[in-house]
């Protein structure tokens, strides 16, 4: 499965706009460069994805956010409104931080509320899931408290339709670090405005002249090792279906351990 969150053809527009600032050798203002890469390079929009249909239960001890790696910063961030995925919608991680409106149809049980989740979760298949989250199934295990918005608890499985919609307007980036004095570095980075999904990530460290790209180590933790870098130590993140990336300037600024949490503003640049 694919869920969208920009057209190809507004993409292959955006980049034809930047061309043709760039390259028709007249001049351009500050004004309307800021206004054209405005358009273009929008952290706080993403498109709506198609409706899908699947299922939905619901479950407790949700706010570790375990297999996306977000810990108990989960509830701190995103409260109740989580939800655990089955691998079709996981892709191995690249789903963590994806933003859902969801909606329960066709059983009398169903209510009229809309419950908007972040994926925090996997449903993994394996006992005792392998009825709803194995075998390439859509399915959403909701947060126990966001399942009545849609539909009676008693109902237990619920028929949804459910679809990507852009996250909340987060002006910080929330982050876990891990890691050691030697090199070995792990960072998940949390509350991604837009899609809310992070395709890359990458760190620059006091001095340098490159950004050096991390490799995604699990859910939404990305890793390095190797030579230490020199604080502080800069970050950037590529989100799904945006041009730009946000960068977190000097946002770790000495050594660090396991679990540290920082917060740290952001600039989106192109």
């Amino acid at each position: 499965m694919e869920i969208r969150t920009l057209r190809l053809s507004s993409l292959l527009r955006a980049v034809v706009l930047i061309c043709m600032l760039l390259c028709s050798g007249a001049p351009v203002s500050d004004a309307r460069w800021r206004k054209w890469i405005g358009r273009v390079c929008n952290p706080f929009t993403s498109a709506y994805g198609p409706w899908l249909s699947g299922k939905a239960t619901f479950y407790s001890g949700g706010d570790q956010g375990n297999a996306c790696g977000y810990g108990r910063l989960t509830g701190a961030i995103f409260g109740r409104n989580f939800a655990a995925v089955s691998p079709r919608i996981y892709l191995g991680g690249l789903a963590c931080g994806m933003c859902l409106e969801v909606k329960c149809v066709g059983h009398p049980g169903c209510r009229r509320g809309v419950a908007r989740v972040t994926v925090t979760d996997l449903c993994p298949a394996r006992p005792p899931n392998m009825a709803f989250c194995a075998g390439g199934k859509l399915h959403l295990d909701l947060g126990r408290d966001v399942f009545p918005v849609i539909c009676n608890p008693r109902v237990g499985v619920a028929p949804i339709r459910f679809r990507a919609v852009p996250c909340a307007r987060y002006r910080t980036l929330n982050i876990i670090l891990n890691g050691n004095r030697y090199g070995y570095m792990a960072i998940v980075v949390m509350s991604i405005p837009g899609s809310g999904r992070v395709i890359r990530m990458d760190v620059r460290g006091r001095g340098g002249r490159n950004w050096e790209p991390l490799r995604r180590d699990w859910g939404a933790t990305f890793m390095r090792t190797g030579r230490p870098l020199r604080y502080p130590v800069s970050i950037r993140v590529s989100i799904l279906g945006k041009l730009c990336r946000l960068i977190a300037r000097n946002c770790i600024k000495g050594q660090f351990f396991n679990g540290r949490k920082l917060s740290c503003s952001y600039s989106a640049s192109i």
